[in-house]
């Protein structure tokens, strides 16, 4: 009775085989996620060069720089290691050694300041081609055991078979393990130079130990000057804006009456054209925090040549702020950037009306790009001008659009014209306009580099130049009520300047302000 014929067998030996068979299963399973793990490689970016990782067991990650040497770091998953091969080294020597690796130590300053978002990119690179090999091999594997003949005595768990599975299992393992255990030795010394700092305990090969003792200083001085400038930042940003905005009318001279409850109001941080300054995501974060705004806004030109490398920038703003963003890319920003952002979960304003945190906002990425070695094109077939149109009509057609986000304030005008959005942020022009009322009731508002780049200054490295953050609120129905900017000065001074009340009428400023 235990054996029937056909499909009706139900008793213990079809029990047995169907155990067996998942066991099998299983086996396979793992054996397929162990071949796509150590066998996983991917291309992607370090920092602003091209690279390959490779997964080995070597338990440490080791950059590899060709004829400059080899960094070693202790891996945070062994046994598990990664073998980084950096691209774009050059083979020859120099009279500078650091030519092929650029010549701004402040960049690689910055980029030790986050070292978790320079590698974000390649691990995720290398966990989707871990996760493709091991699902072709398990799907082959299980689909030939769907091909087994229901009979499974051949694959009987008896010890002579168990003993041949097992060898198959062990020899087909190690063409992937032995292969991954396998490195050139290398003489290593570690770098105290790095001590104090994230790359703490690592050690280098080759040229690379010269080059520590030789450039390793002025690289810790920079990084250290560049921790400690941002971090004052946002310390004084986190303890003067609360403070400076909770004065009694009349406050900045806009002669407002009597401060209005933050509790019912909706508040929003807007900045624009950070221009890869990461360091300035610390100072957004702890405005958040001070403001106790729901999300940000951002105008664009968060990065500079809109390139795969600049994932590095995204990522890092994107660990430093929370809260939801809301972004609309600008002309050094590119498809590639908007990928990295939707990547990092910020929502990209594409032509649609989006609502976040009860705020229905509008926008669209800008028609151009502008890269720096290759200037500006034309992204696709449309001129900012006639974007404008498209969003005005868009607004116009919606009816209750309370912010239109756009990089260029032109795209700006011909809904601020019509009156068919409640404010309309923008930036591009690295100076500051208004915040102005217009004859059609619509606030315009262009706020300078949120990431210091005015003037033409440059964004890498402790600020060149003034930077501005603008707290935005708004009440229930979604319109502008208050508008507050804090500008952090290149001698890290903090300026509060607000808050303005963005009554329908207009306004007269003057240039009162606090300042720590």
């Amino acid at each position: 009775m235990g054996r029937l014929a056909g499909h009706g067998r139900v008793g213990p030996d079809s029990r047995g085989e169907v155990l067996r068979r998942l066991l099998l299963a299983l086996v396979t399973c793992v054996l397929a996620l162990l071949f796509g793990v150590l066998t996983a490689q991917a291309d992607s970016m370090l920092g602003p060069h091209r690279a390959t990782f490779t997964v080995d067991l070597s338990r440490a990650v080791v950059i590899d720089l060709g004829p400059l040497g080899a960094i070693h770091i202790d891996s945070p998953a062994s046994p598990l290691g990664v073998t980084v091969t950096v691209h774009e080294i050059p083979a020859s020597g120099s009279a500078d050694p650091l030519d092929g690796l650029g010549s701004d130590v402040a960049a690689y300053a910055q980029l030790a300041s986050h070292p978790r978002a320079a590698l974000t990119a390649a691990l995720d690179a290398l966990l989707f081609d871990a996760l493709g090999r091991a699902a072709i091999v398990a799907g082959l594997g299980l689909l030939g055991l769907s091909l087994l003949p229901d009979g499974l005595d051949a694959f009987a768990v008896t010890r002579r078979n168990a003993v041949a599975i097992g060898m198959v299992a062990l020899a087909l393992a190690s063409l992937v393990v032995v292969p991954a255990l396998t490195r050139p030795g290398a003489r290593t010394v570690r770098a105290e130079v790095l001590d104090g700092t994230p790359f703490e305990g690592v050690r280098v090969s080759g040229r690379l130990a010269d080059l520590a003792n030789a450039y390793g200083p002025q690289l810790v001085a920079a990084f250290e000057a560049n921790e400690a400038f941002y971090d004052g930042l946002a310390t004084r940003v986190g303890a003067d804006f609360g403070p400076a905005v909770a004065t009694a009318a009349p406050r900045s001279g806009w002669d407002l009456p009597a401060p209005v409850d933050g509790k019912v109001l909706t508040t929003a941080v807007f900045v624009t054209d950070l221009h890869c300054n990461v360091s300035m995501g610390r100072v957004v974060r702890a405005l958040v925090e001070a403001s106790g705004a729901e999300f940000v806004l951002n105008g664009g030109d968060t990065v500079v040549s809109g390139t795969a490398a600049e994932a590095f920038c995204v990522d890092a703003f994107a660990q430093e702020v929370r809260v939801p963003v809301v972004v609309a890319d600008g002309n050094h920003d590119s498809p590639v950037t908007a990928q990295q952002e939707d990547a990092a979960g910020w929502q990209v304003l594409r032509g649609e009306v989006v609502e976040v945190a009860g705020l229905r906002i509008l926008g669209d990425t800008d028609p151009t790009v502008t890269a720096v070695a290759s200037g500006t094109l034309s992204e696709r077939d449309e001129t900012i001008p006639a974007m404008g149109r498209r969003l005005a009509d868009a607004a116009c057609r919606a009816a209750d659009v309370d912010v239109l986000l756009v990089h260029n304030p032109r795209a700006a005008s011909a809904t601020a014209d019509r009156g068919c959005a409640a404010i309309t942020l923008s930036g591009h022009l690295h100076r500051r306009v208004g915040p102005e009322l217009n004859e059609a009731s619509t606030w315009r508002y262009i706020s300078s580099s949120s990431g210091g780049g005015n003037e033409g200054g440059r964004t890498i490295g402790t600020l060149q130049s003034a930077a501005d953050l603008t707290v935005i609120r708004f009440d229930a129905d979604g319109a502008p009520v208050q508008l507050a900017v804090l500008t952090v000065g290149s001698d890290g001074a903090v300026t509060v300047d607000g808050w303005h009340e963005l009554r329908k009428k207009t306004p007269t400023p003057s240039t009162s302000s606090t300042t720590s």
